[in-house]
């Protein structure tokens, strides 16, 4: 038995071993308080930002 499932652009197909999903899903964005990249939500600063910081803290 095979079920289909779809939630906006997600697609899930269920059958009784295996669990397959194809689509899109929206991804939340944030942006870098330093440079204005987009990054990732949970983050202050993008890599090249925090790589930056991290040398002028060395010297």
């Amino acid at each position: 038995m095979t079920q289909v499932h779809r939630d906006g652009l997600l697609f899930k197909w269920v059958t009784k071993d295996y669990e397959i999903v194809v689509g899109f899903k929206r991804v939340g964005h944030g942006r870098c308080k330093i440079c204005g990249k987009r990054i990732p939500v949970n983050s202050n600063i993008c890599d090249e930002c925090f790589e930056k910081e991290k040398k002028i803290s060395k010297k």
